[in-house]
């Protein structure tokens, strides 16, 4: 059996130009503020644009023919700490820049179906646990290195190897190996059915073997990708070049793309209404009115987005007692989250599973906002364990974060317990959270179309020194069912075992939900491809292949 792709058989412009029609419901044929007739009237009268399959809307106006040239800036959330993936945890903004750079094996179609990308294709034995990946011939890397089944071979044994990227596939993946100059065999311990969702994930980039071998190059990545590294200054700009050789033949359109990283979502906006950034990322739900309303902006929603949480370390007091577990998730009032953080712009969640998921439930007995019952707890926590209930919250260093902070604290305070907000940059929280040197911290995951490919961050297979299973639980009984559901690519199937974990979440509490958010990447008139972006990518740990497409009119 076989997915097949490789460079005949590739995204090209023409479909991403259908992706444009499917998402918008054909409101791209239409002047800028027109209304969609495909959507539903909401009751107060405004339009209300039906998702497609990915949880992709686009709005504003219709692109234009292409130039050629030109360059893009970009303003992201937040600056990548270095882009070599065996060595940094990618955010969403670390996503989008190594996107430009690195290509990963395997992408998102229209529909958040995995196709082949660099690979040319996946087969797999009769019981899933051989895979061989083909690669095309003739690719180089930016140094000139070519790309062959040898060097996929060293990087997907350096992510195996990795402390960041080691534990998503341990357990899983027992060989990796080279079976011709084009082809590389991998082989996993028990039926697995997600290797190409694995390699449309982080450790689906290829890089460049000598980046395995200088650290320096995080800054300098090397890649196969549409863009040649130009310039990079810590919280300033990435910049890149045309790669002229891009193995994508007539892309990219552009000469060059910077990104900037700006963490106020306000400035972000700001610079993008004044002209002074070409495009924007955002999850601010108080921004979402605003942009909707700006018509001579393309927007891209994405509202199957991460679930955003609080996590708590369970293998450090006190959050290795479910009973203060609990209680901080009676004193959590995340509906006032939703409203006046995200200006109910975000829907509630309870497990990582969205109702576009297996394992969703409606009720999956998730502790409810219940001050008097976080109170009761409280008490009994400290009858148990003769401590207060006490800790540290650990949030990133920006306003929106410290606006959440200061949300929650005051509840978690008026129920008995004794709060510390102590704040870091993210990419140093990043750090601090995967090393198990937190009591709570606030985090988004969970956005992969496949609940599989996110089970990585709650298999105990994942508890390491640097560890992806952030809040550090491990549940046998949560390991035999995502094995099990790995097993079928058959939802229906796959649900009861999800479930299954969903209500162990709830009973168990490592995680407290807040919400699953939307996210929105917004252009103005002139950039041409941001509808590529309507595949779901925009909210995921997962490379944004659109990138390569984007151009600029006239």
């Amino acid at each position: 059996m076989a997915l097949r792709g490789g460079p005949t058989a590739r995204i090209t412009g023409a479909i991403l130009g259908a992706i444009a029609v499917v998402a918008v419901m054909a409101t791209s044929c239409k002047g800028a503020g027109s209304k969609d007739t495909t959507g539903d009237e909401g009751s107060s009268g405004s339009t209300v644009l039906t998702p497609n399959k990915s949880g992709g809307v686009v709005t504003g106006p219709a692109d234009k023919a292409p130039i050629e040239g030109g360059q893009i800036r970009f303003a992201i959330e937040a600056e990548p700490e270095g882009l070599d993936p065996t060595r940094y945890a990618f955010s969403q903004a670390g996503n989008t820049v190594a996107s430009a750079v690195f290509d990963p094996l395997a992408t998102l179609d229209k529909d958040g179906n995995v196709v082949p990308y660099l690979a040319t294709g996946f087969d797999h034995n009769d019981d899933y646990t051989v895979w061989t990946i083909g690669l095309p011939s003739g690719v180089t890397f930016h140094d000139g290195t070519p790309l062959t089944a040898d060097v996929v071979v060293q990087v997907l044994e350096a992510y195996r190897a990795s402390l960041i990227t080691g534990p998503s596939v341990k357990g899983i993946v027992t060989s990796v190996a080279t079976k011709d100059p084009t082809h590389v065999e991998v082989k996993t311990a028990f039926p697995y059915r997600y290797v190409p969702g694995a390699m449309a994930s982080q450790i689906g980039y290829i890089f460049a073997p000598s980046m395995l071998t200088n650290p320096d190059l995080a800054k300098k990545p090397i890649g196969t990708g549409p863009f040649i590294i130009d310039q990079h200054e810590d919280g300033r700009f990435w910049k890149f070049k045309k790669n002229p050789g891009y193995w994508r033949k007539g892309l990219p359109h552009l000469n060059a793309i910077e990104f900037d990283p700006i963490a106020e979502d306000a400035d972000r906006l700001q610079k993008l209404d004044k002209g002074d950034v070409d495009m924007i990322h955002t999850i601010a739900g108080q921004q979402f009115a605003e942009l909707r309303n700006m018509k001579d902006l393309k927007l891209v929603e994405n509202r199957f987005g991460d679930k955003a949480f609080l996590m708590l370390n369970t293998t450090k007091p006190p959050f290795d007692n479910v009973t203060a577990r609990r209680a901080v998730a009676y004193a959590t009032d995340s509906a006032k989250w939703r409203k006046d953080m995200y200006a109910d712009v975000a829907t509630p969640a309870n497990s990582p599973y969205g109702p576009n998921q297996p394992g969703y439930l409606t009720d999956n007995g998730f502790p409810q906002f219940n001050p008097a019952k976080a109170k009761e707890l409280v008490a009994q926590y400290k009858q148990e364990t003769g401590n207060e209930l006490e800790f540290t919250f650990l949030a990133s260093a920006d306003v929106n974060n410290a606006r959440d902070a200061q949300l929650f604290a005051p509840a978690f305070e008026a129920a008995g317990m004794k709060v510390k907000i102590v704040q870091r940059p993210q990419i140093n929280l990043l750090g601090q959270v995967a090393a198990g040197d937190y009591q709570l911290s606030q985090f988004r995951l969970f956005s992969n179309p496949s609940p599989i490919v996110d089970a990585t961050f709650y298999r105990s297979a994942a508890i390491q020194a640097i560890s992806l299973n952030f809040p550090r639980y491990g549940n046998p009984e949560i390991d035999q069912a995502v094995e099990k559901a790995a097993g079928t690519d058959d939802r229906i199937k796959q649900d009861p075992d999800f479930q299954r974990i969903s209500r162990i979440f709830a009973e168990q509490v490592p995680y407290v939900w807040l919400g699953q958010l939307t996210w929105a990447l917004a252009a103005n008139e002139r950039v041409n491809g941001v509808a590529g972006a309507a595949n779901g990518t925009v909210p995921t740990l997962m490379p944004r292949t659109w990138i390569a497409e984007l151009s600029l009119s006239s």
